[in-house]
């Protein structure tokens, strides 16, 4: 069955089908001809795969993003990161780095990162003169922020399937989302100097004050989520809830940018993203239970194992995999399909669960800077009206400082555990 699983879900994939039909189908297709098992198991597994209190979280981090995104937050936030650092050689290249560091720290996703920030930004780049495919190549890579900052969607669903603390997760992504966001920062300002791009005008006080004033509502909200979490008042789940009446009050009483007809669109474009998230997590939870089933992690971790038990050469391994199963796969398919197979093995060689976890957010994150399946570039398309392969291109060189980043975060526990291991 093993064997016959993985040509079939490409094959499917071929056909055009959506990944959580694929995932479904195959689990399907893979019991009925090579199993001794009712096919009609699948829906029960997928049920049960949704059937997780954790996984209620998703929907309220989207609304929470929605609303704060369609409530004007995103102007506020970038007003800001000018303020802070505009004036920097490559200042409002480096400020779309810190506005998609905030933005991530609300929104726990990729390309809503991208979309709210890289509408108005791009514009913004290009017409200052900065060139148009060092400008959304950035904006593409730096979208990835979202789901590593704290809090995180794919951290939710790391921890669901592996039984890891969320609160632990969302404490163990913050110091690898600002390394990253930091080289991208340094990058911009060399890249800048290089080319003789304009600075900005440095701030007065005042001018700091008020953009801080502006956005200090929303900033509020990256607070009551991870001060709720971290003091023991909240569960993620219910903290996310708390999120969503915050971001609800400031957006229709605060910033007075939210109607009744808009809160209608927000609640829309939340249930359709939260289903879709939601199929993804069922046909993924379905193929996760029959390669548990058929022993697939026991045979991995012998063929491993058997190779070399040096933890450097594992994760090595399982870097590589996971950065082509990010180029195939969404994040949440490839967290269920391939956190339960890899944590277990890792544990195993000494990297704690946690630890692992962003080393696997990490890797699909640059996944979703990787055709054919990667979302940031779709989106990035649309904002910059180029091809699949131009923008590409024009991120290849933030990929790279991507990776250089993962090798610092695999090889350097610390960088990972140290917020963790003070607060728990």
């Amino acid at each position: 069955m093993i064997s016959a699983l993985v040509p079939i879900f490409f094959s499917l994939l071929l056909f055009g089908l959506p990944i959580f039909a694929a995932l479904a189908l195959t689990v399907t297709l893979t019991l009925y001809f090579f199993g001794a098992i009712d096919p009609l198991v699948v829906p029960m597994r997928m049920f049960s795969g949704m059937n997780n209190f954790s996984l209620m979280s998703i929907p309220f981090f989207i609304l929470a993003a929605e609303l704060m995104r369609i409530g004007g937050l995103s102007d506020r936030l970038i007003g800001l990161a000018r303020a802070l650092i505009g004036w920097m050689p490559g200042g409002l290249a480096a400020a779309t780095v810190l506005s998609c560091l905030f933005f991530g720290s609300i929104s726990g996703s990729s390309p809503a990162t991208v979309i709210a920030i890289g509408t108005i930004m791009f514009p913004a780049l290009v017409a200052a003169g900065y060139d148009k495919y060092f400008s959304i190549g950035l904006i593409a890579t730096a979208g990835t922020l979202g789901p590593i900052v704290p809090p995180s969607i794919a951290l939710i669903i790391y921890g669901s399937v592996t039984g890891s603390s969320v609160g632990k997760l969302f404490a163990a992504g913050l110091i690898p989302a600002i390394l990253i966001a930091s080289i991208l920062i340094l990058y911009c300002c060399l890249y800048s100097l290089k080319k003789g791009y304009p600075r900005e005008k440095f701030p007065t006080a005042g001018e700091i004050w008020i953009a801080v004033k502006r956005s200090l509502w929303g900033l509020g909200l990256p607070v009551i989520l991870l001060g709720g979490i971290y003091s023991g008042m909240f569960t993620p789940t219910e903290s996310a809830a708390a999120a969503c009446l915050y971001g609800w009050f400031v957006g229709t009483v605060i910033y007075r940018t939210i109607s009744l007809k808009g809160l209608f669109e927000i609640l829309r474009n939340t249930g359709l993203l939260s289903g879709t998230l939601l199929l993804i997590t069922a046909g993924a939870a379905a193929f996760s239970w029959i390669l548990a089933s058929t022993g697939a992690p026991t045979m991995l971790a012998t063929k491993v194992l058997a190779g070399t038990t040096s933890p450097v050469a594992v994760m090595g391994l399982f870097n590589l995999i996971m950065l082509v199963a990010g180029a195939v796969l969404d994040s949440a398919s490839a967290i269920i399909v391939l956190a339960p197979l890899m944590q277990p093995i890792a544990a195993q060689v000494g990297v704690d669960p946690i630890h692992f976890g962003i080393i696997t957010l990490v890797n699909l994150s640059v996944g979703m800077l990787t055709p054919p399946v990667g979302l940031n570039l779709f989106v990035a398309m649309g904002i910059a009206k180029m091809s699949l392969f131009e923008v590409f291109r024009a991120a290849l060189p933030t990929i790279l400082l991507m990776v250089g980043a993962l090798l610092l975060i695999t090889y350097i526990p610390w960088i990972s555990m140290v917020i963790p291991n003070a607060l728990y």
